[in-house]
């Protein structure tokens, strides 16, 4: 049975933020990628002093160290750039809470490499307050390529998922993951969340979307909250629509609204 690192955030504002698909990197998309994480910076700090937060989580894409199109990722260049470990290194610090990362599809790291950059493992969990969040790495197939690509999709690891539940049985649990694909989890997945009421809803990213949907039915109409992005969406308003999720935890009620910049 494989071991998993568990970190505790102290439940002191009942507040958490999600941002994901920042896309720090060496691709200019509609803005200038140096205003972009200035924004960032500015928009999560303004946010704080508004109403302070106890932490943030970042649900992938950092980066496009290893992509697929054009001109490729900025790895495996002859003298490899990580944006992954530039935004860590100077951006993450002027942030105004800590802050928790799972890769994405363009963070293909091996794990190794993936702690050594962000100080996480590709997939843990946080204990916070009455709910034990599940930081899921649904890209956990084919790291450290030789070539660019998208990376590769394995699903949600329902191994992990029941152990945590047996470890909180007092818990209500959070999915958090880089995306979810109905179509391509397992059997033992769906039937894991059909079973556990206490899976109560799932946050996640990719899209570069902010809507809400629901599940199929044969995984109980589970809500998936998409948590938008800070670099460019495919056919929308672009600028208009860089944000972040707030969710809020208070008296054992969750409620989350995404918010634009």
């Amino acid at each position: 049975m494989a071991e998993y690192k568990t970190y505790s955030i102290e439940c002191k504002y009942k507040r958490l933020i999600i941002v994901t698909d920042i896309h720090n990197c060496h691709k200019e998309w509609h803005a200038e990628n140096e205003k972009r994480m200035e924004r960032l910076c500015e928009a999560l700090n303004a946010e704080y002093q508004r109403a302070p937060y106890d932490a943030i989580l970042m649900l992938g894409d950092y980066s496009l160290d290893f992509w697929g199109w054009e001109i490729g990722g900025s790895y495996l260049w002859e003298k490899p750039v990580s944006y992954t470990e530039d935004f860590v290194r100077r951006f993450v610090p002027r942030l105004p809470a800590e802050v928790y990362m799972i890769p994405g599809n363009h963070e293909q790291y091996s794990e190794a490499d993936f702690i050594r950059i962000t100080g996480y493992p590709r997939e843990y969990s946080i204990v916070y307050g009455e709910s034990v969040f599940a930081m899921l790495d649904t890209f956990a197939g084919g790291l450290d390529p030789k070539e660019n690509s998208d990376g590769v999709y394995t699903g949600i690891n329902g191994e992990f998922l029941a152990e945590l539940l047996k470890a909180h049985p007092e818990k209500r649990m959070i999915i958090c993951a880089h995306d979810i694909s109905p179509k391509r989890e397992s059997e033992a997945v769906r039937e894991l969340i059909c079973a556990e009421k206490r899976i109560v809803c799932a946050f996640t990213g990719h899209t570069h979307r902010d809507n809400t949907l629901l599940l199929p039915d044969s995984f109980r109409n589970l809500p998936v909250f998409y948590c938008g992005d800070f670099s460019y969406n495919g056919g929308r308003s672009r600028e208009k629509n860089w944000g972040y999720r707030l969710l809020d935890i208070t008296d054992g009620l969750i409620s989350t609204e995404y918010v634009r910049v």
